[in-house]
């Protein structure tokens, strides 16, 4: 799922903590090597920390300020960063270790132990990358104890794997909890949104999306007007109350079927409420609105076969407005288009009314 992954991504690249703590624990080791020994390598470290801090931090910033296809190459950029950054901090724990100084030695393996775990824990929503991470880091410290390390270090190269892979299937259940915590909050989220019986989006969602496109209008790269559709079915009442509730609930799903096959995949249709509708159609001029009103209604004229042993008939009355103009008020123009419905049900049944001309079918 597109959204569960992208969650899982931006909860990786939100923790910023993790990437000070890093920095501060680079620079405290190369300052602490650079003290205690003559060589140049620890301000290459301390220089490279400092150039992989700050582009970390500016990637992290960029995120927050792109939309979502920027934001996948900032993602891209990140991950690059964070094995460079985890590349460097194992050849800094490497540089430690050849020193053969105990106390430097002792300060590369506390690093290596500590990076291991902060990797496990920021990175267990993407555990391929944090493996990867933690490879960059490990491999280098590894490779520097079989070589310049003391004998006695023999115990960190028995029990370090060990503590990998207990960090790695640590990693690997927070993963599975935090894809399981992700999935159920979105399909609360969806539940939330969405009408039980037609399993169309109910009213939240219509005022969110109606929202949305208010504030879109006359933004760059956005469609220049919408369209919204009022619709109430006409005679469903007296089906409901001769067939009963169960023909009555099937009657809502058939329709709303017939009106979400009537727009198009960018226009969306809500049920508010009994036989209330509402259709929003991006991108659309009156002229236009007007012909998938008259489509809708001639959906919904053809008669139904719901169970009542019989098939039945209803009809539907629909209001229309247009928003062409910004800073409009979302709830002012529901309001113009359900002034349009009543104009539409006070002039007969299947009527089409338009709350600028009047005009209609």
């Amino acid at each position: 799922m597109p959204e569960v992954r992208e969650r899982l991504i931006r909860s990786v690249f939100e923790r910023r903590a993790v990437v000070v703590f890093g920095a501060v624990t680079s620079t405290v080791s190369a300052i602490t090597a650079a003290i205690l020994t003559d060589a140049s390598w620890p301000y290459l470290w301390l220089i490279a920390e400092a150039i992989l801090f700050v582009a970390r931090m500016r990637g992290l910033v960029a995120v927050d300020n792109s939309s979502p296809q920027q934001a996948e190459r900032c993602y891209a950029i990140l991950f690059f960063l964070g094995i460079t950054w985890g590349t460097v901090f194992g050849l800094g724990s490497y540089g430690l270790i050849s020193t053969g100084d105990p106390l430097l030695v002792v300060l590369a393996a506390i690093n290596v132990a500590g990076a291991v775990g902060n990797i496990a824990s920021r990175n267990a929503p993407l555990p391929r990358f944090g493996a990867l991470v933690m490879a960059a880091t490990c491999i280098p410290f590894a490779t520097a104890l079989l070589v310049h390390g003391p004998s006695e270090m023999w115990i960190a190269l028995l029990m370090g794997p060990v503590w990998v892979a207990g960090m790695v299937i640590v990693m690997l259940q927070n993963h599975d909890m935090t894809v399981r915590m992700i999935v159920a909050e979105l399909e609360n989220h969806r539940i939330a949104r969405t009408d039980r019986l037609t399993d169309l989006p109910n009213r939240i969602s219509l005022e969110e999306r109606l929202a949305e496109l208010c504030s879109a209008i006359g933004t760059s790269g956005s469609e220049d007007s919408f369209a919204i559709l009022c619709l109430d079915l006409d005679d469903f009442k007296p089906v409901n109350d001769e067939y009963g509730h169960a023909v009555g609930d099937k009657l809502l799903g058939a329709a709303a079927r017939r009106i979400r096959n009537s727009i198009r995949e960018v226009d969306s249709a809500y049920r508010l409420g009994g036989d209330e509708f509402v259709v929003l159609l991006p991108g659309t001029a009156r002229a236009e609105a007007v012909f998938v009103g008259s489509r809708i209604i001639t959906a919904l004229t053809r008669p139904f076969d719901v169970g009542a042993g019989e098939l039945v008939r209803i009809g539907a009355s629909i209001g229309s407005t247009v928003a062409d103009a910004p800073n409009v008020d979302p709830q002012a123009l529901l309001d113009r288009a359900d002034q349009a419905l009543y104009a539409a049900k006070a002039a007969g049944k299947n009527v089409y009314r338009d709350s600028h001309t009047g005009a209609g079918g």
